[in-house]
C-alpha cells in the first residue's frame, strides 16, 4: 500500500492547487456516477421488474377468477338452457309424447310435482324419465315401482319429479 500512496502523494504535492480542486470535483464525479449507476439504477430496475411481474400476477389471478366463475356458471347450468315453463305444463306434454297415461298431477310444496299414471313398460318409463332429465333438466326426486302383471310392465306406486 505504501508503494503506491507514496507515488500519488508526490504527484499530489506538485500539481497546483486549481488542478488538486480539479481532482477532487473529477472524484466526486466519478464517486457519484458508480453510486449512482452501480447501485441505485440496478435498483431501481429491480423494483420496476417486480411491479411487472407484480401486475402480471394481478392480471393471471383476475382472468383466472373470471374463468373459475363462468366455470361454476355453466356447472350450475349444466351447459344448457331449460324451459321455463311450469313443472306440470312439461311432464304433461312430454307423458303424451311418450304415450304415458297420467291418472294426476300433484304440485308439493318444495317446487317439486307428484304424478299418478298407469302401468307402463319399463322402457317406456326409463325413456320418459331420461328425456325429462336430459331435455328438460327435470330430475326425479322420489321414484318406488312393483312389477307389473305382465311381463316387461311395471306399476309406479310414487313418482316425484323436481326441477334441476
Amino acid at each position: 500500500m505504501k508503494s503506491i500512496s507514496q507515488p500519488l502523494l508526490q504527484w499530489w504535492q506538485t500539481i497546483t492547487s486549481r488542478e488538486q480542486k480539479l481532482v477532487i470535483g473529477a472524484g466526486l464525479v466519478v464517486a457519484i456516477a458508480l453510486l449512482y449507476w452501480g447501485i441505485v439504477m440496478p435498483l431501481l430496475h429491480q423494483a420496476e421488474q417486480a411491479e411487472q411481474r407484480l401486475n402480471s400476477a394481478m392480471q393471471l389471478n383476475t382472468w383466472v377468477s373470471e374463468r373459475a366463475n363462468q366455470i361454476v356458471q355453466l356447472r350450475g347450468q349444466g351447459g344448457r338452457q331449460y324451459s321455463s315453463a311450469p313443472l306440470n305444463q312439461l311432464v304433461a306434454e312430454s307423458a303424451g309424447q311418450f304415450t304415458v297415461e297420467l291418472i294426476r298431477m300433484q304440485p308439493r310444496n318444495d317446487d317439486g310435482l307428484q304424478v299418478w299414471i298407469q302401468p307402463l313398460a319399463f322402457d317406456q318409463l326409463i325413456n320418459w324419465i331420461d328425456f325429462l332429465q336430459q331435455q328438460q333438466g327435470i330430475t326425479v326426486e322420489y321414484l318406488d315401482i312393483d312389477r307389473g302383471q305382465q311381463s316387461g310392465t311395471v306399476e309406479v306406486n310414487r313418482l316425484q319429479f323436481k326441477r334441476g
